[in-house]
């Protein structure tokens, strides 16, 4: 014990002595110029794609981009990839083929364009200078949205496998095949939704926060992902993430407290960020997905959001030869209106 206590007093001794030398080393040290070679990786297919029970298959389709490479702002829609054949096959053998529709082609007026582009994850900052958006879905998309049904929509407890066949992003290569699988598994749904008053009471007057009241089946392998929206806003993510599995709560009955969706260049502000608006009318959109597809949105979801201190994330992607996710979603809406 004594040797212990010697130690330590010598080593506070050095320190006191010699501190202001330690620590010009220690600056002079970190000093020296790290060259770091990245090396450049090979351009990819990433695929966007979703299909949901009662809804039409909907895949976006473009080119990845190196992390540190220049990205044409003023020309997103060249990054969309066009003349690409897709193909959907269910596991109840019905199948369809998907063809390509841009947003321009539409000839919608700007505010209208703006919207759908919300609604697809885009944000126009200038409605004058609106995205050409490509997307693949039905060849009778236009009956889906006049009557709400089509040729091919997606239905619960089934398996719908992917098929592209993408032109090569190179002058060697003359086509890319990619393939993927999901499952639109049965939709479990919440029980309820419930209020609570904000708990600091400078803001309760303001704002409140929301929870959905789930039973949990007793068997392993349940997966869901949520959106939000306020009003007449679009359906967006929560920035706190978006999914969740069953491992703690096999069985039980459970609150979820939900976290406000949001426009992904919306500022962040942790005190109020959570909770909805008092006022507004909250619709959830209740997801059960299967587990490649919370793979894929778990690990987007927690990359570290550019932190240093951050351990790196691989994404989990299900695609087959390419980057991206195919997700199938078993989708119940909720609403409540917050007093």
């Amino acid at each position: 014990m004594r040797a212990v206590e010697r130690l330590i007093g010598l080593f506070t001794k050095c320190l006191h002595n010699y501190g202001l030398m330690l620590l010009v080393i220690v600056f002079t040290a970190c000093s020296k110029t790290v060259d770091v070679k990245i090396p450049a990786a090979s351009q990819q297919v990433v695929v966007d794609g979703s299909i949901e029970n009662g809804v039409p298959p909907i895949i976006l389709l473009t080119k990845s981009q190196q992390f540190f490479g220049n990205v044409n702002l003023n020309d997103l829609g060249a990054y969309f990839i066009h003349g690409a054949r897709l193909k959907v096959t269910a596991s109840d053998g019905t199948h369809t083929d998907l063809v390509e529709f841009c947003l321009q082609d539409l000839n919608l007026p700007p505010a209208q364009s703006a919207v759908l582009l919300s609604a697809l994850g885009y944000i126009s900052a200038d409605s004058a200078n609106i995205i050409n958006v490509c997307a693949y879905t039905v060849p009778d998309i236009i009956n889906y949205y006049v009557s709400g049904t089509c040729s091919f929509m997606g239905k619960e407890r089934t398996t719908y496998n992917l098929d592209i066949v993408s032109p090569g992003l190179y002058a060697v290569q003359d086509s890319i095949h990619l393939t993927s699988v999901t499952t639109i598994p049965t939709a479990i749904g919440m029980d309820s939704l419930a209020i609570r008053a904000d708990p600091n009471p400078a803001d309760a007057d303001s704002f409140s926060a929301i929870y959905a009241y789930v039973t949990v089946p007793d068997t392993f392998g349940n997966f869901l992902r949520y959106k939000t929206k306020s009003g007449n806003e679009p359906f967006y993510t929560p920035p706190g993430g978006s999914v969740y599995d069953d491992k703690l709560f096999i069985g039980l009955k459970v609150g979820i407290p939900l976290e406000r969706g949001q426009s992904p260049d919306a500022k962040f502000d942790l005190s109020t960020d959570t909770y909805f608006f008092r006022g507004d009318t909250v619709t959830v959109k209740w997801s059960n997905i299967d587990s490649k597809t919370y793979d894929f949105f778990y690990t987007l979801e927690n990359d570290g959001g550019g932190s240093p201190f951050s351990s790196p994330i691989k994404i989990k992607t299900n695609i087959h030869n390419g980057l991206g996710v195919w997700a199938g979603y078993a989708t119940k809406y909720y609403s409540i209106y917050v007093p």
